[in-house]
């Protein structure tokens, strides 16, 4: 069933009132839900031609970069920081684990709850800035970090809870590996 919009103000403006409207009603919303397709008949007035559920959507976690903020988060929330110690465009076993686990519903939906997020990345291709690059080298070097990914948890003083292991890569085992050293 197709709804009319009995609005007639001139086919120029229908596209900005359009979008005004679109801002106006969700774009500072955290998620995008459903999406109507508008289409205009050439008289002025607007139909809705499809609406497109957005029903597998879940937001995105919040990775910082850097050390400070992410312990300045972590003392706010009363959580840990699980930093993930990675090679973003060249080391394999990385993306597997950021795809397995790290995007996954699951694992995005345990973090929010339980950790404030740190990614210290060592790209090969990818520019950072030297602030990033000497902070990463400095966290390599503090946590001796030798092998990507390696991920560990750590306490707000920074220290070290455990080393979650990555070699099973799913986010249960992974969440599960977690909660183990937590618990602790």
């Amino acid at each position: 069933m197709t709804k009319k919009v009995g609005i007639v103000l001139g086919p120029g403006f229908l596209s900005v009132y359009l979008l005004a409207f679109m801002c106006l009603t969700g774009c500072n919303s955290a998620s995008l839900r459903s999406l109507s397709i508008w289409k205009s008949t050439g008289d002025g007035v607007a139909t809705i031609e499809e609406t497109i559920s957005d029903s597998e959507y879940f937001p995105s976690p919040i990775w910082y970069e850097s050390y400070e903020e992410a312990q300045l988060r972590a003392i706010e929330q009363g959580k840990p920081i699980l930093a993930g110690f990675t090679g973003s465009d060249w080391c394999r076993p990385c993306k597997q684990l950021k795809t397995d686990v790290l995007d996954s519903e699951e694992f995005v939906t345990w973090a929010g709850g339980n950790v404030v997020l740190l990614e210290l990345d060592y790209p090969k291709r990818t520019k950072q800035s030297a602030e990033s690059k000497e902070q990463n080298e400095d966290l390599k070097q503090r946590y001796q970090i030798s092998k990507y990914p390696t991920i560990l948890l750590l306490d707000q003083d920074g220290e070290v809870l455990g080393e979650i292991d990555v070699a099973n890569n799913t986010a249960t085992a992974f969440i599960e590996n977690a909660e183990s050293i937590l618990s602790n």
